[in-house]
C-alpha cells in the first residue's frame, strides 16, 4: 500500500497515543485527533470496496462517509429506541464548533509553550 497507513497500523497508533494521553493525564492534539478521524475514514474505505479511492480521491471518499452518515441519522430519527432524534446538520454545526475551539486552544497552547521556552533561556 506504500505510504498509506492501513487500518491496522492507524489502530496501532491510536493505542499509543491513548497510552500517551493516560499517562500523562493529558488532552489530546490535534494530530490526535486527526488520527482517530483517518481510523473512521480508512475503515470506511476498506468497507465499502474504496481502499485504493482513499488513497487517490480521499475527498470523495470523506462526501460518500458523510452521506451515509447521513443516511444513518434519518434511519435513527425512525427509531423507536432513540429518546431524541439525531439531526445530521446540527451536530455538523456542533463539529465545526469542536473543531473551532480545539484549533484555537492548541495554537493558544503552542503560543504559551514557546513563551515558557523563552522565559528559562533568559
Amino acid at each position: 500500500m506504500g505510504d498509506q497507513p492501513t487500518t491496522r497500523e492507524i489502530r496501532n497508533r491510536i493505542r499509543g497515543v491513548n497510552r500517551r494521553l493516560a499517562k500523562a493525564d493529558a488532552d489530546p492534539r490535534n494530530a490526535d485527533r486527526a488520527l482517530w478521524g483517518a481510523l473512521a475514514v480508512v475503515s470506511f474505505a476498506s468497507v465499502t470496496g474504496q481502499s485504493h479511492d482513499v488513497h487517490v480521491d480521499p475527498e470523495t471518499v470523506l462526501g460518500d462517509l458523510l452521506a451515509d452518515l447521513m443516511h444513518w441519522c434519518d434511519v435513527q430519527k425512525t427509531s423507536d429506541s432513540r429518546i431524541e432524534s439525531i439531526d445530521f446538520e446540527s451536530a455538523l454545526k456542533r463539529a465545526r464548533n469542536h473543531y473551532d475551539e480545539e484549533c484555537v486552544d492548541e495554537r493558544e497552547q503552542l503560543h504559551a509553550d514557546e513563551a515558557d521556552k523563552q522565559q528559562k533561556t533568559r
